[in-house]
């Protein structure tokens, strides 16, 4: 799917996919499929990290991703960032949404800006899986560094190819990806790091009722916005995914 271009030759970002862990994702799975019918398909295995997925594709080129760990070891001794916070997710019993993340075309563009203006990062990391039908995925992932503990940034990643695609009409559920919420302890301090790592510009002012604001941006295909509080929410038509 080809991105929105902005003034300056820049793409608007676009939500990719939200990474829920579970200690037992096949239980997850069979419940959000009972529960809220959503169509999950196998993804595959990711051998060298330990850890195994299910998706759930949705409309608008987004999906869900529930990531489960077979090889313990491997999981904890890997140096990707999103395999050591599925890992310390394990060790927190933390069975929720943990992560997600923004997809990029411009991922070398993106690790210039990182290094002119000196934002830590790592990567870019390459990845892959083998699929059902024994084709291989590809793709790169960048992270901004974060205390995983503590907050959450979303990490950016670029498929190569036309990426992660459902298998077939069938396995793509009728509900689009909307809005994807991080609760944050300080808007005001969170918003002008969202803005300097990801480009994203000023972001628009929400006033709700509970006197706390909302800082929105817009993304290729929904919203990405910042609340006071803690951990993930993500809308997808009627589907809540949050802790």
């Amino acid at each position: 799917m080809p991105f929105k271009k902005l003034k300056g030759g820049d793409y608007l970002l676009a939500f990719d996919h939200l990474v829920v862990y579970g200690e037992s994702i096949e239980n997850d799975i069979e419940k959000a499929s009972k529960q809220n019918e959503v169509v999950v398909v196998k993804g595959g295995h990711h051998e060298p990290w330990g850890t195994y997925n299910y998706l759930a594709f949705m409309n608008n080129n987004s999906y869900i991703e529930w990531l489960g760990i077979e090889d313990k070891e491997k999981a904890h001794a890997s140096d990707n960032p999103l395999i050591q916070h599925t890992a310390y997710a394990h060790q927190q019993k933390m069975e929720e949404p943990i992560q997600f993340a923004l997809r990029t075309n411009q991922m070398d563009k993106l690790i210039h800006h990182f290094n002119k203006q000196e934002i830590p990062y790592q990567g870019p990391f390459p990845g892959s899986r083998v699929k059902p039908d024994g084709s291989t995925l590809k793709w790169r992932m960048l992270f901004p560094k974060y205390q995983m503990n503590d907050e959450i940034l979303p990490f950016l990643i670029e498929w190569e190819g036309e990426g992660n695609q459902p298998p077939n009409e069938e396995s793509v559920n009728e509900m689009d990806f909307s809005t994807i919420q991080v609760g944050v302890s300080d808007i005001q301090k969170a918003s002008k790091q969202f803005e300097q790592t990801y480009r994203l510009g000023q972001p628009k002012i929400i006033h709700n009722q509970n006197e706390h604001y909302i800082a929105e941006w817009p993304l290729d295909n929904g919203r990405l916005q910042l609340v006071k509080g803690e951990g993930l929410k993500a809308n997808f038509g009627d589907l809540v995914m949050s802790r």
